[in-house]
């Protein structure tokens, strides 16, 4: 199984501005690498509040959502899956996939990085400020995790920038 989590930032490192904040700020550009990436994927997990505020374009993919809201497992559909990962055993659920993309929020991409389930990341950072707002790893706990930069492109010509990072060999 390989996860990869793809978000965008903005230069001072938010995701959102808050919690039903939709993703719209991002470029064209941005948009366009992330669908070509998800579409690798064999399934997507989000959290509660992404999937709410991304309903229709995720409820096209094969997808699971991290939740407080079930006791365990909740199958909401054909693609849908509702997922408590603090009484589930997430890794097991995930096993069958090839290829999991991980699609955010905070909380999401922080339980992956803390659970040692995050391989990748694929980050964009948008030429733009919001001054507050959610930050990328916003519930992590513990020691610093260190990335290895794979590769660096710029996306457009106002400053779209991707960087492809791996987790770094533990020192």
């Amino acid at each position: 199984m390989r996860t990869i989590a793809i978000a965008a930032v903005t230069l001072d490192g938010k995701i959102a501005l808050d919690p039903d904040h939709f993703p719209d700020w991002t470029s064209a550009e941005d948009k366009v690498f992330m669908r070509a990436l998800l579409d690798t994927a064999d399934v997507v997990v989000v959290g509660h509040n992404t999937f709410k505020t991304a309903k229709e374009p995720l409820s096209k993919r094969n997808c699971i959502v991290l939740t407080g809201s079930v006791a365990s497992t909740e199958r909401k559909g054909d693609k849908l899956l509702y997922v408590n990962p603090g009484t589930t055993d997430l890794k097991a659920i995930l096993e069958p996939y090839a290829t999991v993309a991980i699609l955010g929020g905070a909380k999401t991409y922080s339980y992956f990085l803390q659970h040692n389930l995050l391989h990748e990341l694929y980050l964009t950072i948008e030429p733009v400020v919001f001054g507050r707002g959610i930050s990328l790893f916003e519930h992590l706990e513990g020691s610093p995790t260190h990335f290895k930069l794979l590769s660096m492109r710029k996306l457009n010509e106002d400053g779209t920038v991707l960087l492809h990072y791996s987790l770094a060999a533990a020192k």
